[in-house]
């Protein structure tokens, strides 16, 4: 790791002093204005902070489809709407009884499957023409589950919305990595009996191609 790190600085270190007129047109790192991304990442939560949901113990798996595009930019930073699709999630969480009109926990698990889309996203890469860019996104959307999530007499349909940070390491001029960290959260929008909400940590690891015309 250290190794890598030190050749990235030395092949990024130029970058640092570049002005404007230095920035080539190109189809990727760039990031002029038009320029298209689509990306593929995969993130694993192992647990469940509670600063918004209420619900623990629910480990989250995510597979995501992401588009982008370059809405505007300047000499060091360029903002793009980004659009995801989630074609698999999958939640583990507690078989449950239910108690008093309350769900409860039991020992037992399963594995609960979904998929969604979160139309609505906004990401600000930084150090833009630069092979490290560290970016902050927000993102917000909907997922369905095949079983009420987080717990029983809840919601199959939730919303969800999330924000997070990152760096995209560019090893080619149009392709990339994506290396970052998201938190979401999950929550039905008190359209069901219960919602106690979940949040996940999701970090990710991930690739994207680009294009511009």
């Amino acid at each position: 790791m250290l190794l890598f790190a030190r050749l990235v600085m030395a092949q990024d270190s130029a970058c640092l002093n570049a002005k404007k007129a230095d920035v080539p047109m190109n189809p990727g790192r760039s990031l002029d204005q038009g320029t298209r991304q689509l990306g593929l990442w995969v993130g694993y939560s192992p647990n469940n902070p509670t600063l918004i949901g209420r619900t623990t113990d629910r480990p989250f798996l995510e597979f995501n489809v992401q588009y982008a595009r370059v809405l505007t930019t300047g000499d060091n930073w360029a903002l793009k709407y980004t659009g995801e699709i989630i074609p698999v999630a999958i939640i583990r969480q507690p078989q449950q009884a239910t108690v008093n009109g309350n769900p409860v926990d039991l020992s037992g698990r399963k594995e609960v499957y979904g998929a969604g889309l979160s139309p609505l996203g906004l990401q600000m890469n930084f150090r833009r023409g630069c092979m490290l860019q560290p970016y902050v996104n927000g993102t917000a959307g909907v997922i369905y589950f095949n079983h009420n999530v987080p717990v029983s007499n809840s919601s199959n349909f939730n919303f969800t919305f999330g924000f997070g940070t990152g760096v995209e390491i560019w090893y080619r001029e149009n392709q990339s990595i994506l290396l970052g960290y998201k938190y979401q959260h999950i929550s039905n929008g008190y359209t069901a009996p219960h919602n106690p909400g979940v949040d996940s940590s999701l970090f990710y690891l991930g690739y994207a191609w680009s294009w511009i015309r």
